[in-house]
């Protein structure tokens, strides 16, 4: 006699039944040990296959800030027998980068709490490998850069260490200035104040 095709939540438990224990791990510069994302795939994609478990994120909305790509997103888990028979996992994501890895590093982070949640599996407290990158807010990094650029103005002694500093800066003012445009304001007043200073006396000392 053929046994009997199980609905989805029958599949779930069956997975949640051999799946007892995801070892945390702790990885070269990581100050304490956590439960990453690959090895819960490792440890539950062959279950969900053995099982007829299909899972795929779905309705992914993102949001950048600074340097964190947060998102809210669903983890849909489905029979592979009947695609009328699956439940929706709501989850959330953050993703810590400097460069463009952050909205694949979300992702990664949502879908493993999703299976983690749904299984009732444990999980460690993580920021996964980037634990120690700090979250950079925009206005905060812009507030930092335009610090830099008046310090390098205050500590100028001559012309072209001045120019230097401005050159230097150039590219941290132009982002700066679609946030706080009037510190930007302040800086460059600021930066042509001390340049007349510094040539009036470069001409002072010349006798020009």
């Amino acid at each position: 006699m053929a046994e009997k095709i199980r609905t989805l939540l029958q599949r779930l438990a069956a997975v949640q039944g051999e799946v007892d224990y995801i070892q945390k791990e702790k990885k070269s510069g990581m100050r304490y040990s956590i439960v990453s994302h690959d090895a819960v795939t490792a440890k539950v994609r062959p279950l969900m296959v053995k099982h007829g478990v299909l899972y795929y994120p779905s309705g992914i909305e993102i949001k950048q800030v600074g340097n964190r790509t947060e998102l809210s997103m669903q983890v849909i888990f489905a029979s592979v027998d009947d695609r009328t028979d699956y439940i929706v996992v709501a989850t959330a994501g953050y993703g810590i980068d400097d460069q463009d890895k952050g909205p694949g590093k979300a992702i990664s982070y949502a879908v493993k709490y999703a299976l983690l949640k749904t299984l009732g599996l444990e999980s460690g407290d993580d920021p996964d490998e980037d634990q120690d990158t700090p979250h950079v807010n925009p206005a905060d990094e812009h507030n930092l850069a335009m610090a830099a650029f008046e310090a390098d103005i205050a500590l100028s002694t001559d012309v072209i260490e001045l120019e230097t500093a401005a050159s230097k800066h150039k590219v941290a003012i132009e982002k700066a200035s679609a946030v706080n445009k009037g510190r930007v304001l302040l800086a460059r007043q600021a930066y042509a104040a001390k340049l007349k200073v510094l040539k009036d006396q470069l001409k002072e000392k010349t006798g020009g």
